[in-house]
This record gives C-alpha cells, structure tokens and sequence, in this order.
C-alpha cells in the first residue's frame, strides 16, 4: 500500500485496488473482504446517491451489508471443511478431491460458501464416524437449498429458535429437523 501521502494521489479505483491489495494480505479481514470490496466499489455511487438526498436508501443498504456480514461470521465461526477435506471426511478415493465436494455440492447433499474464490463446507454435515455426509443433512439440504444459497442455508442451520438450532438436531431430533426444514421453505 503506498504511504499514506501518496493515497491522495491515487484515482478512486486505483485506491480501492491499493485497500483489496492490503486485505489479501491480512488474513484477519478474509471473512469480510468481498463485502468490503463490494461496498468500496459502491462508493461513488453511494456518495452520489447521499448527495442528491436519498440517504435513507443508502442507510439501508448498509444496514443489509452489516447483517449479511454478521450472517457470514456466525457461519464463519463454526468448523469448516476444505475440498479436500470433504473427501477425505467420506472416504473418497482415487478422484479429485475438489470434485467429490463439488459433485455433493451441485446434488444439494452438503452446502458449502465462497469464501474468496473458494468453498468452505460447514464440518456438521459430516458423519465422521461412518466417513460419510449425515443421511438427515443430506435429505434436509436437498429441500433448502432450493431456498436460499449457501450462506443463507448455512446460516439457517445455525440459527436458534426456542434454544435450539437445526444443526442440534441432526442427532437428537432428526424429525423435528425435518420440519423445521419443511418451514424454512413453506
């Protein structure tokens, strides 16, 4: 990043490419970095739209970017899994580790979120035990991923109602699972 007497003399786009350069670097930021980029590229748009008096709009943008940012952290503090763990969790041999995630990715069995280019599989859809993805995870993910993408379906497998998230279930209470799943999409 240049010195902080140089960034005045940067273009917006140049300066927004300096700030994306310095977050690559800083693996703190990873989890918020393509909201952040989004929100910078938006910049002269949203400076343009709060000038011409519509700031209300532009308050409720960010409002929706902080609770999605706050939707990917709760889903980002849980245990993830790589491609190549995914296959090594169900006992994959002699294919492509990224396609074994990749296959029970796009058959809806397991979710996973892009996290700068890549994906990341919420560990809890794996019976690790039997080396394979939870049957009831696999039947529930087929139905809600219909609904929502993968940062949406993850997070609802993590949100409490009544002191208990989906994601408790999956041993304890796989038919109420399958109903809480059947109202996520009702």
């Amino acid at each position: 990043m240049p010195p902080r007497d140089q960034l005045a003399d940067l273009s917006d786009s140049e300066f927004v490419r300096a700030i994306l350069t310095e977050l690559d670097r800083r693996p703190a930021f990873e989890a918020v970095r393509d909201q952040l980029a989004t929100l910078l590229a938006m910049g002269p748009t949203l400076t343009a739209v709060t000038e011409a008096g519509v700031g209300q709009l532009v308050e409720q943008a960010l409002v929706a970017a902080r609770a999605s940012i706050a939707e990917q952290n709760v889903v980002l503090s849980q245990p993830m899994l790589t491609a190549v763990d995914v296959a090594e969790a169900v006992g994959a041999r002699g294919s492509s580790n990224r396609a074994v995630a990749s296959r029970l990715r796009s058959r809806g069995e397991i979710v996973g979120v892009e996290v700068q280019g890549r994906f990341l599989f919420p560990a809890f859809q794996f019976d690790l035990a039997r080396a394979r993805v939870h049957p009831v995870v696999a039947e529930v993910n087929r139905q809600v991923t219909e609904h929502g993408d993968g940062w949406s379906v993850a997070h609802w497998w993590m949100t409490t109602v009544d002191g208990h998230a989906p994601v408790d279930l999956i041993e304890s209470d796989p038919e109420m699972l399958c109903a809480w799943a059947a109202q996520f999409c009702g």
